[in-house]
């Protein structure tokens, strides 16, 4: 069994954090992911690599078969029916991920292993987080993700869409106790990132 997920290559890896199943725009927290992530995509670091940024709107599907919405669905009735080990194994998808063998030429006898990473190994592998929640949104996993960041010191930026004194505290606390820090639109953020990370547009 594969316990931790480590990513050996120069990569520069980003992992977009923020509400999916609850989210004010009702849109799975899709919206703003999709518009940031071309941006970051577009870059490369001083010796030619790409940014690769786990997006897990789209990384979802292949640890359960479903979009997060029908995904987030399927739970809610496994939770409403009582079925806790079906609740268990969905979540641990999400969290962990899966390995399996693949067959390799259609040959049962013969295969490759692989694992597709989950959450957490998304954190652990990342240079930062950008993370992303407007009022009204209801986070969860996302504090849960902070918490795993703030463990591993990766650091956390925030596109701000309110009030600093409207995040939890411990929130906020945990940003700056990784070294990351607040800004007021994507634009800001990326300049930042260009600056502390050495990058170009391609």
């Amino acid at each position: 069994m594969i316990e931790e997920t480590k990513i050996i290559n120069p990569f520069i890896k980003c992992y977009l954090i923020g509400p999916m199943e609850k989210t004010k725009a009702n849109d799975s927290g899709r919206g703003w992911r999709d518009k940031l992530r071309p941006d970051l995509e577009s870059r490369i670091d001083p010796n030619g690599n790409n940014v690769y940024v786990f997006d897990p709107t789209r990384e979802e599907q292949n640890k359960v078969g479903l979009e997060p919405k029908a995904f987030h669905k399927k739970i809610q009735g496994w939770i409403q029916g009582g079925n806790n080990d079906k609740v268990a194994e969905g979540t641990n998808l999400i969290w962990h991920g899966k390995t399996y063998l693949e067959p390799i030429d259609n040959d049962k006898n013969q295969g490759k292993l692989v694992h597709i990473m989950g959450d957490i190994d998304y954190v652990r592998n990342s240079n930062f987080l950008i993370a992303r929640m407007e009022e009204g949104d209801q986070p969860c996993g996302t504090y849960m993700e902070v918490g795993i960041a703030l463990e591993h010191k990766i650091p956390i930026y925030v596109i701000q869409t309110m009030p600093r004194e409207i995040y939890p505290v411990s929130f906020v606390g945990a940003v700056f106790g990784t070294h990351g820090g607040f800004f007021d639109n994507p634009t800001q953020l990326l300049e930042f990132l260009d600056k502390q990370y050495k990058l170009k547009i391609k």
